[in-house]
């Protein structure tokens, strides 16, 4: 039996992220490919899925779906156009309950949320912040992981009033989106590994396993996967 861990990315295309589009691209493929990679790394413990949602005020949507990570394909120009406003918080709303609806009655499923914004929630209609902060909070007492990436906004403190306990803040330059690209990937890879380590162990319920995990700290500090500074 394998631990199931479904890979939700949460992306921004609100008409701010147009100046860093093509790396905002570039990096969701290069994470789908870590992704692969650690389902082959860890294939006799784990199997891992992925799920896309890019938002916007007028079309917030899946680019792809719970989808078998060898399976995951590269996201191009035609699937990311960002426009117009930020409804954060109905996207999250939205992608979050499709997925625990999804996974609800696996015990060996789990769920690490990404979100990645330039700005703050503008438009939300159907959830407002605090659905949306008991949301998480109820999540990861099962297990999940959440991480929230941010630019041009003060990250910090909308992750910390979302309940999340990872933030990661970024400016968007060529140098710095790529270094927090890097740094995502690196430090899903590490929380995979820990996971499927954490599962075969068998030491206690995969549910408390996890959330000690999550408890950790999530971010690299100092080096990307290929052992390179990030300051450099």
């Amino acid at each position: 039996m394998k631990a199931k861990i479904h890979n939700l990315i949460v992306l921004d295309k609100s008409g701010s992220m147009h100046s860093i589009a093509n790396l905002a691209i570039g990096g969701v493929n290069e994470t789908i490919g870590s992704i692969k990679s650690d389902n082959k790394q860890n294939a006799e413990t784990t199997e891992q899925f992925v799920s896309l949602y890019a938002f916007c005020g007028c079309d917030s949507r899946y680019i792809m779906q719970n989808v078998p990570a060898e399976e995951a394909k590269v996201i191009g120009a035609e699937d990311y156009m960002p426009c117009c406003n930020t409804p954060l918080y109905d996207s999250l709303g939205k992608s979050i309950n499709d997925l625990y609806n999804l996974i609800k009655d696996d015990e060996n499923a789990t769920a690490s949320v990404t979100i990645i914004t330039d700005g703050y929630e503008n438009s939300s209609k159907e959830y407002d912040h605090t659905a949306i902060k008991s949301l998480i909070e109820r999540l990861k007492g099962e297990g999940w992981l959440f991480a929230y990436i941010g630019a041009d906004h003060d990250v910090e403190k909308v992750s910390i009033s979302l309940s999340i306990d990872h933030h990661l803040e970024f400016e968007k330059t060529h140098k710095s989106t790529a270094e927090m690209f890097a740094r995502e990937r690196s430090s899903r890879s590490k929380w995979n590994t820990r996971v499927a380590k954490g599962f075969s162990s068998g030491l206690c319920s995969f549910k408390e396993t996890l959330v000690g995990i999550n408890r950790d700290k999530y971010w690299d500090d100092d080096e990307d996967e290929n052992g390179n500074d990030y300051k450099k």
